[in-house]
């Protein structure tokens, strides 16, 4: 962009621009954009330069003259090409792609005392500018046009008195690193030496009088920006907040017997809530919305360090309570378990196995949803009016937030948000796992998580991976990145854990209950025993308890369970909490509400929050823009990496590894880093990996880990077969308004029978860790079997034996199972049985049934193409209700995915046989084996999920899959 324009409206009619280009300038290895402009006056040429605002300038009132050097006889220049080796190169034009030009540098000498090195866009640039100075130096020889005196005197106004300089925050001073004085020989190699810990310290500049002094006056721009940023309508396009499984849509409003529901509300920080992205303090930026500059992310920065300059303390009441209802609808009044003299601030209420029904395991719509929210709304205290934040429910577990009417204006309703995680076998199953939903109560971020962990006495370690998967999977989808529940400020986590007493006869702890040793008991519970000894629940507290165990009772009473399994009472069902400025108040039990064979629990909390002093907030934010002005222009983002090569050597499937990039900024300003996309790439890396933050700031002196986790899962293994098992990807760090890095991640993936294509399964006779690489690359190739020439004494397998190990190992010891194809495996018994798999040995599959069974549904979900190939896919949909039509299908698809359909219905059916022990129906087992059975094709566009139709055609085909293999089980399949 040519600003000639905008130089000319800063000098005298007589003062003429020659030439102009925006270039760097070089100081050991920092660089500062500039623009150089020569300007002649009569007789006089003289260059200048221009620090600016903003790069491209926008207006005269963006620049500021920085220096002034004199073109005459001491004025000396030699011009190289830049290297990579001799430049830190930083790419903020388009000009400057080193793919399109060759850069230039240009060495101004300045008698013997000023040397200053000018980075250039090209050799077109270099050689005009160049032009004009020896132009300039050769009328200086020549003689003075005209016979005017050559004196200079014209140009000294604008060295000395900065006239021309129209934001004073950059008038020169000996915090600059790139005016005159930094640039003699025998100063500091270090021109920020002096500023290291505050290069900001140097603020609020003013020229008044030609003397520099320091003022609270804003610029005319920051004033302009300080406006925008406090209008009210600038939520107008900000996404309300909803949920894949709620019925709460923010907005709706009922009348004095309903309860209401967060809707919009003017806030006087609404813009600065979203420009701005803390987590942790509630400040983030909304999903689709992104943001203009780097600059709102190195203000955020500096906004969090400055909070408390601007936030005061407030003190709030939140009730959280949780019961597992056992699929019971709710009893006439929830009041003895919810109504409190004090009416609660904020109340946060979780059910689980809300509903116990066929049909809420299969699909998302239940009545006991209805039924249960009305009962809650109905036993708030009366003499308050709520307002629901949000409710969400998967299956049996659901959770709902309401809040004072009188707080809602402080919850900003673009900051609420709500997330589900299945921890049932293949995350599919919604029977376990957990809810979430976080808010912004003033400048505090607030997450409120409810779970149902892995039942039975023995299972502790099932429900360890179970919190870890919630812990790891949940992410707040609405912010950019998404948020984790680690990432907020107090943080609610309330449930069935299922944690049981272990180690004692049940006479023995039923005695300590009746006498009320509670202490003693808890040493023998799960839970405790692992709180600050693991990972598990890590940072969490809960409070004492002095209540007897809420698990498990004869429904209708408060005695102990009499059934022929009379389990050991166990305090299941708790709640936790982590953050600072949190006082538990009270914890205890309602054992009269006698429903369900579990008692609700409930706790009292009073929290401490920030909350914004708005007048003090817009200062602070006026004085950090103020800031920004300057740092913007005098420094360049530096880091150092401490490595850019990641070796993982032999990857297997489903387990993870991984490496950490340790990210420092050496520089004086934050940092801002983002992995982004190759080019005509659609993500930042592989599938295989994941990085951790992919995008993050970092203050000066300080450094960021990044995770580097390597892990082939389901998604990805069959694009790493036998003949692609290389790891391999360049990650491209880039630094906004700086430069990038690339980081090398590579490695090996051993070959796995999971992800191999049925095709080459039926001809693989040995395990393959046995089978040599060539083998195994000449039958994955498309069309082997058709090549395959079996009078040579080949032979096909009619299935993979892979799977029929697998199933014959659940027909033998777990068709009888409770639970199977329901509960989840375990993470590490998944290993050993793909190693067992895959080496062949030993002959019984090791682990539990319920591990086999999901290791049977992620070795089929692994095929590249499914047991009914993805060909078919819409024609299954399409026939779903006619049986004869489904077979049709069936006969025409090829004859080794035929044969594992047949053999798998086969086994489907001969197991609900046994339904009276398994507890398995029709319903349950076509919804899942409908999604391993049925995939759409690769590459088929779909419809967002977020939206209603989306929502509606995805539940329209999950429940068409699930009628389609239905077909089969409730009819006599035979051909």
């Amino acid at each position: 962009m040519d600003i000639t324009p905008f130089v000319k409206k800063l000098l005298r009619a007589d003062e003429k621009v020659l030439y102009c280009i925006l270039g760097r300038i070089i100081e050991d290895t920092i660089q500062a954009d500039r623009y150089i402009a020569v300007i002649q006056k009569q007789a006089d040429t003289v260059l200048f330069l221009f620090s600016s605002r903003g790069i491209p300038c926008t207006s005269e009132n963006d620049l500021a003259v920085e220096d002034v050097f004199k073109i005459n006889e001491e004025f000396h220049l030699r011009q190289s090409e830049a290297h990579k080796d001799n430049v830190n190169r930083q790419s903020s034009i388009d000009d400057f792609d080193p793919l399109k030009n060759t850069e230039q540098v240009v060495d101004l000498c300045i008698g013997s005392q000023k040397n200053v090195r000018i980075l250039l866009p090209d050799a077109a640039s270099a050689k005009y500018l160049i032009g004009h100075i020896q132009k300039a130096q050769s009328q200086l020889q020549a003689g003075a046009p005209q016979g005017l005196p050559s004196s200079f005197a014209w140009a000294d106004k604008y060295r000395h008195s900065q006239s021309g300089c129209l934001y004073p925050s950059q008038a020169p001073h000996q915090d600059n690193p790139f005016l005159h004085d930094t640039f003699n020989p025998t100063a500091t190699n270090n021109p920020f030496q002096e500023d290291v810990f505050d290069p900001l310290k140097y603020m609020n500049i003013s020229d008044q009088d030609k003397n520099i002094i320091a003022t609270d006056e804003v610029p005319r721009r920051q004033k302009q920006m300080s406006s925008d940023v406090n209008m009210t309508d600038s939520m107008s396009g900000l996404r309300k907040a909803e949920s894949r499984d709620s019925l709460d849509i923010i907005g709706d409003y009922y009348g004095d017997e309903e309860d209401t529901t967060i809707e919009g509300f003017p806030d006087s920080l609404r813009a600065i809530t979203n420009q701005l992205g803390i987590p942790g303090s509630g400040v983030d930026l909304v999903n689709n919305l992104k943001p203009t500059t780097a600059r709102e992310h190195v203000v955020k920065h500096y906004m969090k360090l400055r909070e408390e300059e601007f936030t005061y303390k407030k003190y709030y009441s939140i009730f959280c309570g949780t019961w597992n209802v056992n699929g019971q609808s709710p009893p006439m009044s929830l009041r003895l378990w919810l109504d409190k003299p004090n009416p609660p601030d904020i109340y946060v209420i979780g059910f689980q196995e809300l509903d116990l029904s066929n049909q809420a395991y299969v699909f998302s719509g239940s009545p006991k949803e209805e039924q249960w929210k009305n009962a809650v709304r109905k036993s708030l205290p009366a003499k308050v009016r709520y307002r629901k934040v949000k409710l969400i429910r998967m299956v049996g577990i659901m959770m709902v937030v309401y809040v004072k009417e009188a707080l809602a204006p402080d919850i900003p309703p673009h900051l609420i948000d709500a997330d589900t995680v299945a921890t049932g076998i293949m995350g599919i199953m919604g029977n376990k796992g957990g809810v979430g939903i976080r808010m912004t109560l003033h400048n505090t971020s607030l997450c409120f998580i409810n779970t149902h962990l892995a039942a039975h006495q023995d299972e502790y370690e099932r429900r360890n991976q179970d919190y870890r998967d919630v812990e790891s999977k949940m992410r707040f989808k609405q912010f950019l990145p998404p948020l984790l529940i680690s990432e907020h400020d107090q943080v609610f986590w309330i449930g069935d854990l299922n944690y049981r007493i272990n180690g004692l006869e049940i006479d023995k702890v039923k005695s300590m209950i009746d006498k009320e040793k509670y202490k003693d008991l808890l040493s023998y519970d799960q839970l405790h025993q692992q709180l600050g000894r693991s990972d598990v629940f890590r940072g969490y507290s809960e409070g004492e308890i002095n209540f007897r165990p809420t698990y498990k009772y004869n429904t209708g009473t408060n005695d102990w369970d009499s059934s022929e399994k009379s389990r050991i009472p166990a305090w299941c069902d708790r709640i936790l909490y982590k953050g600072e400025g949190i006082d538990q108040v009270h914890y205890t039990s309602h054992p009269d509400l006698l429903i369900s064979d579990h008692k609700p629990v409930s706790s009292l909390f009073t929290i401490e929050v920030k909350a914004i002093d708005k007048e003090k907030s817009n200062k602070v934010y006026e004085d950090v823009m103020k800031k920004l002005d300057r740092l913007e222009n005098d420094y360049l983002p530096q880091v150092k990496l401490d490595k850019t090569e990641f070796q993982f050597k032999d990857v297997m499937f489903i387990e993870k590894r991984a490496e950490i990039l340790t990210v420092c900024n050496t520089g004086q300003v934050p940092v801002e880093f983002e992995f982004i996309n190759k080019l005509e790439e659609q993500s930042y890396c592989q599938p295989w990996l994941r990085i951790t933050p992919y995008k993050s700031v970092i203050t000066p002196g300080s450094s960021c880990e990044v995770r580097l986790e390597v892990l082939v899962d389901k998604t990805c293994v069959a694009s790493l077969d036998a003949s692609n098992h290389v790891l391999d990807d360049i990650l491209v760090l880039h630094l906004t308004g700086g430069k990038d890095f690339f980081i090398t991640v590579n490695g090996n993936f051993i070959p796995s029978s999971f992800g191999c294509s049925l095709e080459a399964l039926v001809q693989m006779h040995g395990p393959i860790r046995e089978t040599p690489t060539a083998q195994l690359i000449e039958i994955e190739q498309p069309g082997s079997l058709m090549s395959r020439d079996l009078t040579q004494g080949g032979r096909l397998y009619a299935i993979p034996k892979e799977v029929w190990r697998l199933v014959n190992h659940l027909w033998l010891y777990g068709k009888d199972q409770a639970e199977l194809f329901l509960q989840a495996g375990l993470k590490k018994e998944l290993v050993v049985i793909r190693d067992c798999l895959d080496m062949g040995v030993p002959d019984k599959i090791p682990g539990s049934v319920h591990s086999v069974a999901e290791a049977l549904l992620l070795f089929l979900e692994c095929l590249p193409d499914p047991v009914i190939p993805c060909r078919v896919y819409y024609r299954c949909l399409e026939c779903n209700s006619n049986y004869m039509l489904c077979k049709q299908v069936i006969s025409q698809i090829p004859e080794h995915h035929k044969n594992l359909f047949r053999y798998l219905i086969a086994f489907l059916r001969e197991l609900l046989k046994y339904s009276d022990q398994n507890k398995l129906e029709t319903n349950i087992l076509s919804s899942i084996f409908g999604e391993i059975f049925l995939r759409p094709p690769p590459n088929t566009l779909t419809r967002s999920l977020s939206s209603p139709a989306g929502k509606a055609k995805a539940l329209e085909e999950e429940m068409k899959r699930a009628a389609f293999v239905k077909q089969f089980l409730i009819n006599e399949y035979d051909e």
